[in-house]
């Protein structure tokens, strides 16, 4: 495991990477323990993890089971440089980040402890994760407060639009605004400061659905201003299945509910309580592995790899006049995330083909949304060019 490790990071070192350097970047695809009889582009749902991440799970499940309740009972101190580490990629105060299992579980605890109550606002899109718009719903059946939607048009190039969209709907009563980061179906990115500055000069706070840029685009907190943000570990950071981040503006973490009951911390400052959700699983620490392997390469480095990956098919299939582009392009537009739409085919009939005919696997946008169509591509730091090239060809014959 350990040669494995050393080989692995060996060849992950950012300052002899560029982005299109493929017989870096293969050697590190090559450390992947993926079926390439599929080609998967859809790591924007669940990537896959890097063996050397999958080797310290087995490791860490097998060690556990030799003693679980003496093994289990000893993680929190081995969380505490984890915490510091999921803290550093986002530059903030490790005592503002709490370890969960996905980020889901991080925004419900955000949407539903919020104290507020009838008549109280909330503020978000159309295009927002379908799991948080229905923690949404429950809040306003359970407690009466009111759920506003902006539609933002598809693909959007002029973010100053969509500022104005949350400024128009701003009300006397608005306490909370929720925007994704960027939003799931089509990788938009949006205007996150500058609407948290909105907010905030109305007194609102905003949380950030960040489960498709940590990890996958490089910023800090405070590029953002946001109070509250929620990811996913398993997909952009590559760690293990069931873990997860939650940021909590320091000041704020006393007047949040935690989702499970945290007796006497339930109303203290400290972050530890939005982790008292029962049994910690033992794949928890090898997050720390996955780390390792994020800093070994460098954000930036991932972020321009996965950049160029995109820039890569695309410039393939600008020939195809039926190709219709969902996504923006741009550093401040989008990110390795892309929906496209192929006029005349349904996103259903094209996902379908595409795995059954060709092994490619990608996702139909309007599983979740009505308002436009198309199959979502996102590839990975798995992924090589051999795979992409495969995606082109196939995107040429289904035209």
């Amino acid at each position: 495991m350990e040669s494995t490790r050393r080989a692995w990071l060996a060849t992950a070192i950012a300052a002899n990477m560029a982005a299109g350097n493929d017989p870096q970047w293969d050697r590190l695809s090559a450390a992947f323990p993926v079926d390439r009889s599929i080609r998967n582009f859809n790591h924007a749902g669940v990537a896959t993890t890097p063996t050397t991440v999958l080797e310290s799970v087995l490791q860490h499940t097998r060690s556990g089971e030799a003693c679980a309740p003496n093994t289990i009972f000893s993680y929190a101190p081995r969380l505490e440089p984890i915490r510091e580490g999921l803290a550093q990629i986002l530059s903030c105060d490790a005592e503002e980040v709490a370890i969960t299992r996905n980020a889901t579980e991080s925004l419900n605890a955000v949407l539903l402890g919020l104290p507020l109550g009838a008549g109280d606002e909330i503020l978000t899109t159309t295009l927002d994760y379908w799991a948080m718009l229905d923690a949404l719903d429950q809040r306003r059946e359970r407690d009466g407060v009111v759920v506003k939607k902006v539609q933002i048009p598809v693909p959007c190039t002029d973010l100053k639009q969509i500022t104005k969209l949350f400024a128009d709907a701003i009300t006397p009563r608005t306490k909370l605004i929720l925007i994704s980061h960027p939003i799931n179906l089509n990788g938009q990115l949006l205007p996150v400061r500058e609407i948290s500055r909105l907010a905030h000069s109305h007194g609102i706070e905003v949380v950030v659905d960040a489960a498709q840029s940590f990890a996958l685009k490089q910023y800090k907190i405070e590029d953002l201003e946001c109070d509250y943000l929620g990811a996913s570990l398993h997909k952009w950071l590559q760690a293990p299945k069931g873990t997860g981040l939650l940021y909590v503006r320091r000041e704020k973490i006393e007047k949040l509910w935690p989702l499970f009951a945290a007796g006497n911390t339930r109303k203290k400052s400290d972050i530890r309580k939005f982790e008292l959700y029962g049994t910690w699983p033992e794949t928890i620490l090898a997050i720390g592995d996955a780390l390792k392997i994020h800093n070994a390469i460098g954000g930036k480095a991932k972020e321009d790899r996965h950049r160029y990956l995109t820039s890569y098919w695309l410039d393939k299939v600008k020939d195809i006049q039926r190709l219709r582009l969902h996504t923006p392009m741009g550093a401040d537009l989008s990110c390795g995330i892309t929906c496209i739409e192929l006029e005349g085919t349904s996103a259903p009939k094209l996902r379908e083909w595409l795995l059954k005919e060709r092994s490619i696997l990608t996702m139909d946008v309007t599983r979740r949304t009505k308002e436009f169509s198309g199959i979502r591509i996102s590839p990975g730091l798995s992924t090589t060019r051999v795979e992409l090239d495969a995606l082109v060809t196939a995107l040429h014959e289904a035209s």
